[in-house]
């Protein structure tokens, strides 16, 4: 998704904390679209690796996809404005 298409679908991240856990640090990033949140980017960085996981619901996919959040929104929780 480009920043364009973000700005049109009135999608928004708010930076979450940062916590440090014994594997390194975690952050829980806020999705945003119309004022609802759709879901959560987590980004967790290890001494060696970073790890980014996209969760909406009890699901996720691997890596930073707020398209998928924004279907996501649309076919299951009611983020889309037409479901109203």
């Amino acid at each position: 998704m480009t920043l364009q298409q973000a700005i049109q679908a009135n999608v928004r991240i708010e930076p979450g904390q940062k916590i440090r856990t014994f594997g390194g640090w975690c952050r829980h990033d806020r999705v945003l679209r119309n004022g609802c949140e759709i879901g959560r980017i987590q980004t967790r960085r290890g001494s060696d690796r970073i790890e980014v996981l996209t969760i909406t619901g009890n699901v996720y996919t691997i890596g930073y996809d707020v398209e998928w959040l924004v279907e996501q929104g649309e076919d299951n929780y009611g983020a889309h404005p037409s479901a109203a």
